[in-house]
């Protein structure tokens, strides 16, 4: 007791004496210099040596009550905002071993944080979905590691056996991926962010823009040429054909079978072995089924539809999807996408003439030429004139047998 109050009598004294320091400073009048600063310097002294508990409870206050809002608002906020203002850049991607109701998928990106920071990641599933459906239908789940992001951090993720979550939301983007010129990614996951000590729940939600297929424009048969007698699977011509992927996602389609028409004919089926759709050029082999006896029974319809092409010496092939295969199991979702498409390219006369040829032997093409050569005149004027379409004569035309 007798130590309080000596303590008190202590603090009593320096108020004191502090007060009659200020009286003296003050009755020394302005004209001294410096003095009335002093004298202000030493009044804020004398205030908050009597109301220093006042300040000490106001901070207390207010550290209360702004602490959790600095954790719970304004850190998860900032920590948000840096990651909305990141961008996430594809650098590849790649759909591999696919099953119908599975794939293995890979990608490669990156983040990028403002310089200085160093943020830990906890590991986290990241949906892709299609942003015009509401609510959100992921169609695939990948699972991310935990990151330590500093500067620009390269992050390549892969997830083998990844469900397809729902197989018609995976269509939508595979066909978006496939005909279009440009589309778009959309991805979103959410974890916790570590800063230091600190931590912030963050939730990563990007649209990505890609480079699409553009309905694999560029397509083209490079080679061709006819084997006579065919091959016991029935083969009768092989070649190399060559399919462009102007994206950056690689594809593997496995055994992809084409419907191969000409003026909508239906001429045969071509075969894509073991495919696995770089981005750039693919070029690989192709082997067909040519139904010989479809393509002169109607070589004329087919060669009358093609006058632009003619023209310039080539004639007009489509390949639309028929299957798609892969280790012995029919993918759904690239059928359902390839058999849609139609892809067209032009071949040089010179090379159907040559398959003509190793029909009707050396003088074959001499023997279209003489047989037949009224009968294109007559097809080619009707078509530059606009009027309908003249229909060939019976069988007349064909210049050699076919059996029934």
């Amino acid at each position: 007791m007798e130590k309080k109050d000596s303590e008190k009598d202590t603090r009593a004294t320096k108020l004191s004496a502090l007060d009659a320091e200020i009286e003296y400073v003050e009755n020394a009048g302005s004209d001294v210099p410096g003095q009335g600063k002093k004298a202000t310097k030493l009044r804020v002294k004398r205030h908050f040596r009597r109301c220093w508990f006042c300040y000490l409870v106001a901070a207390i206050v207010f550290l209360a009550i702004f602490l959790p809002l600095l954790f719970i608002y304004i850190i998860p906020a900032i920590a948000q905002r840096v990651v909305d203002d990141t961008s996430l850049p594809v650098y590849a991607a790649r759909i591999l071993d696919p099953t119908p109701d599975s794939v293995t998928f890979s990608i490669d990106t990156s983040l990028k944080i403002p310089a200085g920071l160093s943020v830990r990641i906890d590991p986290f599933s990241l949906s892709l979905f299609n942003r015009e459906v509401k609510p959100v239908v992921p169609f695939i789940d990948i699972a991310l590691q935990g990151y330590n992001l500093k500067g620009t951090t390269k992050m390549s993720v892969s997830s083998n056996n990844t469900a397809v979550l729902d197989r018609e939301q995976f269509v939508e983007a595979l066909t978006k991926a496939v005909y279009s010129k440009q589309f778009k990614l959309s991805a979103k996951g959410s974890t916790t962010g570590h800063l230091g000590a600190l931590k912030a729940p963050v939730t990563l939600d990007k649209d990505v823009e890609l480079a699409g297929l553009d309905k694999l424009s560029g397509f083209s048969i490079d080679t061709a040429s006819l084997i006579l007698p065919a091959e016991e699977d029935g083969t009768n011509l092989r070649g190399t054909a060559t399919l462009p992927n102007h994206s950056v996602v690689t594809f593997a389609l496995g055994n992809v079978t084409l419907n191969l028409k000409s003026a909508n004919v239906v001429i045969g089926q071509g075969y894509l072995d073991n495919v696995v759709l770089s981005p750039g050029n693919n070029t690989m082999p192709l082997r067909a089924t040519l139904n010989i006896r479809t393509v002169l029974e109607n070589l004329l319809d087919i060669l009358g539809a093609q006058a632009s092409a003619l023209m310039d010496g080539k004639l007009e092939i489509s390949a639309s999807g028929n299957s798609t295969v892969y280790n012995g199991q029919h993918i759904p979702y690239f059928e359902e996408v390839l058999n849609n498409l139609t892809i067209t390219t032009r071949v040089s006369i010179a090379t159907i003439l040559s398959v003509l040829q190793a029909v009707a032997g050396k003088d074959g093409t001499k023997k279209f030429r003489k047989y037949h050569r009224e009968a294109l005149l007559v097809k080619y004027k009707t078509l530059l004139a606009g009027e309908l379409v003249v229909q060939p004569k019976g069988r007349k035309w064909l210049f050699f047998k076919t059996s029934k």
